[in-house]
């Protein structure tokens, strides 16, 4: 039994790291607007089977990205690449940057425990020098630093303690309800020396902002983060609904 666990378990970590670096061969070949390779190619470049390889792109087929007819070239969907990074939804950037093929992983920067600044309070509704915990956290695709947030996280009291490293789980941990939504508000600046040391690029180099204020499931305003991003990694997609009365066309399968 033991066997046949450890064998499952290093089929599902196989079949992760193959369909993690086609998806990454699947989006240069989007950006390049080139088809993605032939499977011969492909087996030998993801260092895998056939049978291996045929399922993580069946994996990327059902989710849209790829589209493959017989004898014909295997094509990557740009539009449904970029909806896979959707401004609407709200991801644990680990696990975003994950959806794009990276590597990737946080690191804790700096973690206090003070008081909240007037400006933050003012956006969370609540008392200059409430308690909180200020971090600052960096993450990392393939080892490139993408992205640093400096956020401030309320607490009930000023007496530190462990909090996890996830702020959905730490504000459930300091609260005992859940973040149920975030007003993010994108924007772009240009680095300062500090910054641009921490994301490896030069000061003065354009990123994009993301603002956020998290709200839990009693309406309370717990969370603000301030976040820079590297343009060239994450392009993120918007979907906007046009407004009815719709006018439809002929049906894309008739």
């Amino acid at each position: 039994m033991a066997s046949r666990t450890g064998s499952a378990s290093d089929d599902a970590a196989s079949h992760g790291r193959i369909t993690r670096e086609l998806l990454r061969l699947a989006r240069d070949a989007s950006a390049d607007r080139v088809p993605l390779a032939g499977e011969m190619d492909l087996v030998d470049r993801l260092h895998c089977t056939r049978q291996q390889l045929r399922k993580a792109m069946a994996d990327l087929e059902r989710q849209g990205l790829l589209r493959r007819r017989q004898g014909a070239a295997t094509v990557v969907d740009p539009l449904a690449l970029r909806m896979s990074v959707r401004l609407e939804e709200q991801f644990e950037h680990t696990e975003l940057l994950e959806r794009l093929g990276y590597e990737a992983r946080v690191e804790i920067v700096a973690e206090t425990w003070g008081s909240l600044p007037a400006d933050v309070a003012a956006l969370l509704d609540c008392d200059p020098g409430a308690p909180c915990v200020h971090t600052t956290k960096r993450w990392f695709a393939d080892d490139l630093p993408v992205m640093i947030a400096t956020g401030y996280l309320l607490v009930p009291d000023a007496e530190p303690t462990r909090l996890d490293d996830s702020v959905f789980t730490a504000v459930a941990q300091a609260w005992g309800e859940s973040l149920v939504w975030e007003v993010a508000t994108p924007g772009a600046d240009v680095l300062d020396a500090e910054s641009a040391a921490l994301l490896d690029m030069s000061a003065g180099d354009p990123v994009m902002t993301l603002e956020l204020i998290g709200v839990a499931a009693s309406g309370r305003r717990l969370f603000y983060a301030s976040e820079l991003h590297r343009p060239d990694i994450v392009r993120y997609s918007l979907v906007r609904t046009v407004r009815p009365p719709w006018q439809a066309g002929p049906s894309m399968t008739s």
